[in-house]
């Protein structure tokens, strides 16, 4: 039988004997043929040309790739790795917020990489030098002064941040706002510090005045007619020179030796002080008051009629006065104003005054008062503000001494509490609030809240005017080269 031969059929048959021989030789990895519709992952992610160090409050672009090229999920992703130093932005754009150093990760489809990047100050708002300041650097104990401050250049004002110490907390010492305090008689240096700058003052701290002591703190007077203010200081030691104003000289006025002429019908407060320490003597003049010579009412101690002064008509002075309890209670309603007269008794007697107030309770303690010319107004009112609760401490007028405030009901439970600095317009964190108690001889603006104030951001005005300017030097550059280098 005669067999035929399909050459067409052979050689075909060949060829793929041959292909399969060529792949069992091959090693595996050669084998991995790609087709059009498979999935390329991302090996890698390329970083691109970027500034490592970057100034507050600029911003750069990034540029991130993923590698290969045709890998299936190229976009990358970026998140900071503390939002507080910088800050994510759109299309990629990063911009600095505050001094440190983190890391940016770029991510696509789980292969990351990192940009580790500097934050330095800007150069403007690092302050090379200052000037430190006293009104005086002698105060009596008990009183206080303010620091005066002045930082170079003048462009770091607002950036700022000054610390203040003292070398002997025992003999003064001083607060966040540069208020220094006497504490007992010595001498202390009170070191102020922003950045490298250190400068130094010294403060020399007196024997504190006790009381000033007066022959009356009360007169009633006709028009024309005078009286004569007595005093001492105790201790003996403390100064015992005394000054003497009227609050209204058209009622009466008062001479450098005390003596007060009655002026016009009305009452006004003469005002005692040796400079530490201050008292009130209260003064009423009307027609009524008996015919008498001026002569005769004249360091008697005595109204003009030969009476003796009369005492504070006002029910609160008189429970305060006649209390045997160191402590003494009231409601905000029976007494919405802490006056001199008050302030004065308590100062001398050392008794403690208790407000309770709606929402919170205030406490002045006798001893703790260093100024009975600064009065002291006891509603506080509470509102509900964009960061927190706020509250006006006084009106922002100047305390007697130190308050102890204990906030209740709905008003506690906060864990921070900053007081708004007038000078920097800014909020300032106080540490002299602890399980909702503020003790403070400071009055103003209060901030209750839970949330971490900070106050660092991106200027897009000042990076809008910036590339402006840029802009501008770069036409000026290319006119200027076109016109003489003729290109």
């Amino acid at each position: 039988m005669k067999m035929k031969f399909n050459l067409k059929k052979l050689v075909l048959c060949g060829f793929m004997l041959g292909v399969l021989t060529v792949a069992a030789a091959l090693p595996a990895a050669a084998l991995n043929i790609t087709w059009p519709f498979q999935k390329v992952k991302v090996e890698s992610v390329e970083l691109g040309e970027y500034e490592a160090t970057m100034v507050v409050g600029t911003t750069q672009q990034l540029r991130p790739y993923a590698l290969p090229e045709n890998a299936s999920k190229p976009q990358v992703t970026l998140y900071s790795e503390d939002n507080t130093i910088i800050t994510i932005m759109e299309n990629g754009v990063i911009g600095a917020l505050a001094e440190g150093t983190t890391r940016v990760v770029a991510t696509a489809d789980g292969v990351s990489n990192y940009y580790t990047i500097t934050v330095t100050p800007d150069p403007s708002t690092i302050v090379t030098d200052m000037d430190l300041s006293m009104e005086s650097t002698e105060i009596a104990v008990g009183s206080t002064v303010s620091l005066s401050v002045a930082v170079s250049p003048s462009s770091a004002v607002s950036t700022a941040q000054v610390t203040f110490t003292s070398s002997n907390e025992q003999v003064a010492t001083v607060n966040a706002f540069g208020k220094v305090t006497g504490v007992s008689k010595g001498t202390a240096t009170i070191t102020a510090q922003c950045g490298d700058v250190v400068r130094t003052i010294d403060v020399t701290v007196k024997i504190p005045t006790d009381g000033i002591h007066l022959n009356t703190n009360y007169v009633v007077l006709k028009p024309g007619q005078t009286f004569t203010i007595k005093g001492s200081v105790t201790p003996a030691s403390a100064p015992q020179w005394l000054s003497f104003s009227s609050k209204d000289k058209s009622v009466a006025k008062v001479s450098s030796g005390g003596v007060i002429t009655a002026v016009g019908t009305g009452s006004t407060s003469i005002v005692v002080s040796n400079g530490s320490s201050s008292s009130m003597v209260t003064v009423i003049v009307n027609q009524n008051a008996s015919s008498t010579t001026p002569e005769e009412g004249e360091g008697s101690g005595q109204t003009p009629d030969g009476n003796e002064p009369e005492t504070s008509t006002n029910p609160i002075y008189q429970q305060i006065s006649d209390s045997t309890e160191a402590q003494v209670v009231f409601s905000q309603a029976q007494l919405p104003q802490i006056d001199t007269d008050i302030l004065d008794l308590l100062r001398r007697t050392g008794r403690v005054l208790v407000i309770e107030g709606d929402g919170y309770t205030l406490k002045l303690d006798g001893a703790q008062i260093q100024n009975t010319g600064n009065t002291v107004d006891t509603a506080l009112v509470f509102t509900q503000g964009e960061k927190g609760l706020e509250f006006v401490l006084n009106n922002g007028q100047a305390l007697p001494g130190t308050l102890e405030i204990t906030l209740k009901d709905g008003n506690s439970g906060y864990a921070r509490l900053y007081l708004f600095n007038e000078a920097t317009e800014k909020w300032q964190y106080l540490n002299s609030y602890e399980n909702d108690v503020l003790r403070t001889d400071e009055a103003g603006r209060y901030l209750l809240t839970n949330q971490t104030l900070t106050f660092i951001g991106v200027s897009w005005y000042a990076l809008g005017a910036a590339v402006v300017v840029l802009l501008a030097i770069v036409v000026v550059y290319i006119v200027i080269k076109k016109r003489y280098w003729f290109w």
